[in-house]
């Protein structure tokens, strides 16, 4: 795939490079974006070469200036928002970054969502390739929806399961039994005190209901004995969290938490010291938001991500907010696993 330079009209060229790259009007202009890194990785860079971030931001501004009609914003932002769309390409499974700042298409496969809620089309090919009528797909942020399997798609791709595309534990494990095999898995070492620890601890036993998970962290382990999440801050601010073992006010041994997300067991303690966190509601234009102060764990913001939209006010920078355009249900089980009370 390649792109012409059109001259004229501006509406008239921007009509013709969405008709290239496959997209029509339902695409809004903000989401273009996406598709045009898309079919810029893709001719570029497939099938077995990679092509640099320098190169193909500065192959993507022309398109993304014609199509976001950003004729009047500086080159410094659109080339940020077009680092920012190759990051949330990255997250959605589309686009891959290898070392040394090349990037790759991302193999192409559906995902099917439960319960009869469609499929997402995950993967580098871009739309305008795919064997489908252009109105087949629907697009939000960097995410491609297909409310059936096309006959043209279910030949040709792999389907794979939400659990596995967004790195959740499936439904019929139980929170509590996920995170204790997590602790029963993982070898604590001997703990020798240095200098420049300064650990804080998990007790979400130790506040009253309701109160966000940010504040339920505490200086000192308390008088609770056994294994427990811990923090410290490293240098340059980076968070390290890892599980110690307590016995009478001190840590006797620990373990780093690599790959696991922390923010999950956080959940799993909540529920074992009977003080989940709570989320609200509300209705704005027929749609419920769901208003969390405490944040959800990577999987299920990435898995939220393709169902709806995050709002983080200015004024409440530890609110979360949610609107799902679709598979509500979906997500309101996936609340209710981590034992989030409404």
């Amino acid at each position: 795939m390649s792109f012409e330079v059109f001259y004229g009209p501006t509406q008239r060229a921007a009509n013709a490079v969405r008709r290239v790259i496959g997209i029509d009007n339902s695409c809004l202009p903000s989401d273009s974006r996406f598709e045009i890194l898309r079919s810029t990785v893709w001719s570029m860079a497939a099938p077995s070469s990679k092509v640099h971030v320098n190169r193909l931001l500065g192959t993507a501004l022309p398109t993304w200036r014609l199509l976001s009609e950003g004729s009047r914003t500086s080159k410094e932002t659109l080339r940020t928002e077009l680092r920012e769309a190759l990051s949330l390409l990255e997250d959605a499974g589309d686009l891959l970054e290898l070392s040394n700042g090349y990037w790759v298409p991302a193999t192409t496969r559906l995902v099917e969502l439960p319960e009869k809620s469609g499929y997402l089309l995950v993967g580098g090919i871009p739309s305008a390739f795919l064997p489908i009528a252009q109105d087949a797909v629907q697009y939000h942020g960097p995410h491609r929806h297909l409310d059936s399997l096309p006959l043209e798609l279910a030949s040709i791709l792999p389907v794979e399961a939400l659990e596995s595309w967004a790195k959740l534990p499936k439904l019929s494990l139980l929170l509590q039994e996920w995170a204790q095999g997590i602790i029963d898995s993982l070898d604590r070492q001997p703990y020798v005190p240095a200098n420049s620890d300064s650990f804080e601890f998990y007790s979400p036993g130790a506040v009253g209901p309701g109160i966000p998970q940010f504040k339920r962290w505490f200086a000192f382990p308390g008088t609770t004995a056994g294994t427990l999440l811990a923090r410290r801050t490293r240098i340059y601010g980076a968070r390290e969290y890892r599980l110690v073992d307590v016995r009478s006010n001190q840590i006797t041994s620990t373990c780093e938490l690599h790959g696991i997300d922390a923010r999950r067991l956080m959940y799993a303690y909540d529920l074992a010291a009977k003080n989940p966190v709570r989320a609200k509601s509300r209705c704005i234009d027929g749609k419920n938001e769901w208003l969390f102060t405490s944040e959800l764990p990577r999987s299920e913001q990435r898995m939220f991500a393709a169902l709806g939209s995050l709002t983080i006010p200015e004024d409440h920078p530890y609110q979360r907010r949610w609107t799902f355009v679709r598979s509500e249900e979906l997500a309101i089980k996936r609340l209710r696993w981590l034992g989030i009370e409404f």
